[in-house]
């Protein structure tokens, strides 16, 4: 290579002075300029990122919330369609049944804002509230009330009887109106016993219906109940009808600290909600704390960052230029200082609890620290391990996926490696761990040479997300299935037996007498007698079949095909037995039984609806037979009673 006098390649010193610039100052200027450049790309590719992020989670936020009020609704629903069920099905009933049968659903904990059940039928006196329950419900003063004679509810009505459905008013003063407090709104349901187009011929009017079940909701108990909590960095306004007006506002919530703005790019969205017949609109707004939860603050240390390094490479060029005896001088200060850097990183990681691991890919050798060596259940006074130990030691299950997380990142195909993964432990357990790593050196053809990392031990953090992922599909006490998970499984196996054209069966569970039991010993006895139950029930039945809690003292199991009546009558007799077992909870000793009532798919029901429906009625039915264990097939009456009356005995 051609050198000029100054000692420095030719075509350095003649590309450099090109622009008029002696090399020790055109070689830093141009590092400077391109990190520069780089820092700014960066910056834009993290901001666009980051602003990708906050928009997916402000919409996922935005359905969440939306879906509570939809969802809440739909229970409201399914309660009046329950009453209507009750009513249709029992339509000389008293006002003593249907009382006893509203007061069974969970009205005070499940339906926030509720003002009351109401049952109205059409009389020579026009169409008057016949019934109102609960008793105390702040609906109690519409009983009586012509509903016909309200202007403001003869819309409503006429809505819902051309509709045949479950219709819901607009935002009415319900404190005026006689059926409750302040201001909400008012489902209405119309119930024919012979169906919603009797009586209509030749294209003329349908017949009335033969009474309403009808609800007043309020609407600042139902959404604060829905809204106490939001997401951090989060404001939300509820509007009735579409589009939003705040001479329509309900109810505004918000995490926002006082005075926040809202995040830049990121203000407002409104959401439309239509259910029944009527508009509702939810407006979501983001301030700062919810950027920063997406890496907004991370972002803004980036061009600090990048233009600190861009001038400290620049120096660093410069310093390099000036003289070779002080470059290399330079580059012994700076190799020591990198091994003090690393010494202090490892050190740094060591005491957050992280190990340590550098793999050399061209010996094979992996060195690591003596933290890693305890997260990965090894002795640390062993020697370093090799590639084939550490794969022994990662669950089967997890190790095809590690080697190509691994693989991707030597290859490039991704910058650094993050895997969470299990390794035996010194006592035969199974821990998580997170390793994370990148490729440190690569040569000439981009093959990779080193790679670094740290170990981190995530077992604890695993196992409470593991529990609260468990704790969010079971009951608390008994661990059982929790009524949201068993109509999962319920719905997944119907639909299966659908397909397949499998059988599967229903039973409900209810304790005879818990409740003096629970007064007299107290509650302490009572959570004990409940788990003991539910661990008799789920002993009592395959691993295959889902026993959950439905209720207090309810308990519900679902059997999965084949299931024939010969079948499920075991079962039913099996867990009537375990239950009636004699208990000794600390120092009492107890006796209980239980009512039962089974239904089968296809032949008892086709649906959750019906299928549910005849097993309550088939527990009843026990229930008035003296708390006997009955069949709920006539083929097996004969056997299933004889023995449930000598358990009585």
């Amino acid at each position: 290579m051609r050198m000029s006098g100054s000692g420095k390649p030719a075509w350095l010193v003649k590309h450099v002075r090109v622009w008029g610039l002696p090399s020790r100052c055109a070689l830093p200027l141009l590092i400077l300029l391109a990190g520069l450049f780089f820092t700014l790309g960066y910056w834009r590719f993290e901001w666009q990122q980051t602003q990708a992020s906050q928009r997916r989670a402000f919409e996922s936020e935005m359905r969440g919330l939306g879906q509570r009020f939809l969802l809440q609704l739909g229970a409201q629903r399914q309660l009046m369609q329950g009453v209507q069920g009750f009513l249709l099905a029992q339509p000389q009933a008293d006002e003593a049944a249907l009382r006893r049968y509203i007061q069974a659903l969970p009205l005070d904990s499940d339906f926030a804002g509720l003002q009351g059940l109401m049952v109205a039928r059409s009389g020579p006196g026009g169409l008057r509230v016949a019934q109102v329950e609960p008793g105390h419900s702040p609906s109690r003063r519409a009983l009586g009330l012509d509903l016909m004679a309200l202007p403001a509810l003869q819309d409503l009505l006429l809505r819902a009887q051309g509709r045949a459905r479950l219709t819901c008013s607009g935002l009415l003063d319900l404190q005026a109106l006689q059926l409750g407090r302040g201001q909400g709104y008012l489902l209405a349901l119309p119930v024919w016993h012979e169906g919603p187009l009797a009586g209509r011929l030749d294209g003329g009017a349908a017949e009335p219906p033969a009474a309403w079940v009808l609800a007043a909701l309020n609407s600042q108990e139902l959404l604060a109940g829905l809204y106490a909590e939001i997401p951090p960095g989060l404001a939300l306004t509820f509007y009735d009808g579409a589009p939003a007006s705040e001479a329509r506002l309900l109810f505004r919530a918000s995490s926002l600290a006082l005075g926040e703005p809202p995040a830049a790019g990121q203000q407002s969205q409104d959401r439309r909600l239509h259910l029944e017949g009527q508009d509702w609109t939810l407006r979501l707004s983001a301030g700062p704390e919810f950027a920063e939860r997406f890496g907004a603050g991370e972002l803004r240390a980036v061009p600090w960052v990048g233009g600190l390094l861009s001038v400290l490479l620049s120096l660093l060029a410069w310093l390099l230029l000036t003289s070779r005896d002080r470059a290399q001088q330079l580059a012994e200060r700076m190799t020591l200082a990198v091994r003090e850097s690393e010494r202090r990183w490892a050190f740094a990681l060591e005491g957050a609890g992280d190990g340590v691991w550098e793999w050399d890919l061209s010996s094979g050798n992996i060195h690591c620290s003596l933290r890693w060596k305890t997260i990965m259940g090894l002795d640390p006074a062993l020697a370093d391990p090799n590639l084939s130990l550490l794969c022994a030691r990662v669950h089967p299950q997890d190790l095809a996926r590690v080697k190509s997380e691994f693989q991707q990142c030597l290859d490039g195909q991704a910058s650094t490696l993050v895997s969470e993964y299990r390794v035996a432990g010194p006592q035969g357990q199974w821990n998580w761990v997170l390793s994370r790593g990148m490729v440190a050196e690569r040569d000439d053809q981009q093959a990779p040479l080193r790679v670094i990392g740290t170990l981190s031990d995530i077992n604890t953090r695993r196992q409470s997300e593991e529990r609260v992922r468990f704790m969010a599909l079971h009951d608390p006490l008994t661990e059982l299935a929790n009524r949201a998970h068993f109509d999962e499984r319920f719905h997944f196996a119907l639909a299966n037996a659908r397909r397949y054209n499998e059988s599967l069966g229903l039973i409900l569970l209810d304790l005879d007498r818990f409740k003096p039991i629970n007064d007299q010993h107290g509650h302490a006895v009572g959570d004990l007698l409940l788990q003991t139950v539910a661990k008799r029930i789920r002993g009592s039945v395959r691993e295959t079949d889902t026993v959950g809690r439905i209720g207090g003292d309810e308990f519900v199991v679902l059997l999965t095909g084949p299931v024939t009546p010969e079948t499920a009558q075991l079962v039913l007799e099996k867990i009537f037995n375990q239950v009636a077992l004699p208990m000794e909870l600390n120092g009492v000793k107890l006796e209980i039984t239980c009512s039962l009532g089974l239904a089968l798919y296809p032949q008892d029901g086709v649906d959750e609806l019906s299928l549910a429906k005849y097993a309550d009625d088939a527990m009843y039915r026990n229930k008035r037979a003296g708390r006997r264990l009955m069949s709920a097939q006539p083929t097996l009456q004969g056997s299933a009673g004889g023995m449930g009356s000598q358990a009585a005995d």
